[in-house]
């Protein structure tokens, strides 16, 4: 599989198909690769989203934010600056793609879908210049942006305006993306501590545990269990719930 390794992405599959971003840049291409039965699952970091003129794959490249055609793979917008090491992965929730560009504590920022061309002037609804985590993702949760950098910092962003709610300060490095369920978020530090904050507008912590193990992957939610990778195990913890 070919693969540009200065994009922070992998294959995604669109429909029933899989797709990768390929070349050199300023010319990355969006490469359909084989047909994926049944597919419905989106892989790596590219983000696969309905916009306004129809299914677009959002890539989180060192040059910008790209937009590729999910069925063509043709170039659709981009908005942001380059990069040296775009990381983490976009989000998307009710029309808005959140996106952190990371690295030596980057922009991050919300943009609507559905443009063409450069829209950095015309679709970006708010933009903060610094702060943004290096490796781990942004999660919307309750009209609430959250996110963990690398020195121990937690904040919580207004998902509407941009405007920091809160910042917090926690012993711990974080790549892990956050992750949020049940009126809480939780986040996975290096050394394997979860540190779990009642969602809101204030900044609450009931509860650190440690795993003693090294854990840079995010963790998942699912039928009421969180599910923890470190680098020898995988915790489930919590109960379960129907099936």
């Amino acid at each position: 599989r070919l693969v540009d390794e200065r994009i922070g992405g992998g294959a995604v599959e669109v429909g029933d198909r899989a797709r990768d971003v390929v070349g050199e840049e300023p010319h990355l291409r969006l490469l359909r690769l084989q047909r994926v039965p049944g597919a419905d699952v989106v892989l790596g970091a590219g983000l696969v989203i309905e916009g306004a003129f129809g299914t677009e794959v959002i890539v989180n490249s060192t040059e910008r934010i790209d937009a590729y055609d999910g069925k063509t793979g043709a170039f659709l917008w981009h908005a942001g600056e380059t990069s040296r090491f775009a990381v983490p992965s976009p989000v998307f929730h009710e029309g808005v793609i959140y996106a952190s560009r990371g690295y030596r504590s980057g922009p991050y920022m919300a943009i609507k879908p559905g443009g063409r061309g450069d829209v950095t002037a015309t679709q970006m609804v708010w933009r903060i210049a610094t702060g943004a985590p290096y490796c781990s993702s942004l999660l919307y949760y309750d009209r609430v942006v959250y996110m963990a950098n690398d020195v121990g910092v937690l904040t919580a962003i207004d998902s509407a305006s941009g405007e920091r709610i809160w910042q917090e300060r926690v012993d711990g490095v974080f790549s892990a993306s956050p992750v949020a369920g049940g009126g809480h978020v939780y986040f996975v530090s290096e050394n394997g501590d979860t540190v779990v904050l009642k969602a809101g507008r204030a900044p609450q912590v009931v509860g650190r545990n440690a795993l003693g193990a090294r854990a840079v992957a995010s963790p998942a939610i699912s039928n009421g269990q969180i599910f923890i990778r470190t680098d020898k195990h995988v915790f489930a913890i919590g109960g379960t719930t129907g099936r």
